[in-house]
């Protein structure tokens, strides 16, 4: 998944939903404040919560009846703030991809409710984390930004919010130099 239209070819035909996450990409564009992905969470009708989870944990999805979508975010808030917000992106990739939004008892993430074991399959696990490089890097937004700032590792990583470890990945899987 390489795009914003990749992932849109996996979800249902919610314009709302496509819209949220259109505008989330594109807001990276703008000058100052890096975009709230607790915002774009809950536009989606997911809480997000920090709670405490053990260390090698960044977050999970969770049912919640009390949410719009049946569903919220726990973040380790142990983790590091731009740590967090890949948490957030990549739990958002499992709710747009893995939950059946047609059913809302049906639970097919076989969540854990335990803290000591992850819930998902592997190839879940990357599908999850490239909707997250998508939704922060995708649709030239890595390359735009890149620009803009003469390929400075730091000020991108400042740009988007996110480690400097995680633009280095970044540039490799979208071939910006």
């Amino acid at each position: 998944m390489k795009s914003l239209r990749d992932l849109f070819l996996r979800l249902p035909h919610d314009g709302k939903a496509r819209q949220i996450l259109r505008s989330f990409n594109l807001g990276m564009m703008r000058p100052g404040k890096v975009q709230s992905v607790k915002e774009l969470a809950e536009a989606l009708g997911i809480d997000v919560h920090q709670v405490d989870l053990p260390a090698r944990m960044g977050g999970r999805l969770v049912s919640d009846p009390f949410t719009e979508s049946g569903y919220a975010i726990e973040v380790n808030r142990a983790h590091s703030v731009v740590s967090r917000r890949f948490t957030v992106l990549h739990e958002i990739g499992h709710f747009l991809l893995h939950v059946n939004h047609k059913d809302p008892l049906f639970d097919g993430l076989n969540l854990n409710r335990g803290d000591d074991e992850f819930y998902f399959e592997l190839s879940q696990e990357q599908e999850a984390n490239a909707v997250a490089d998508v939704l922060l890097f995708g649709d030239g937004a890595l390359e735009a930004a890149s620009s803009l700032h003469g390929g400075d590792r730091v000020k991108l990583a400042k740009y988007f919010g996110v480690s400097v470890a995680m633009i280095e990945v970044a540039m490799k899987k979208f071939g910006v130099k």
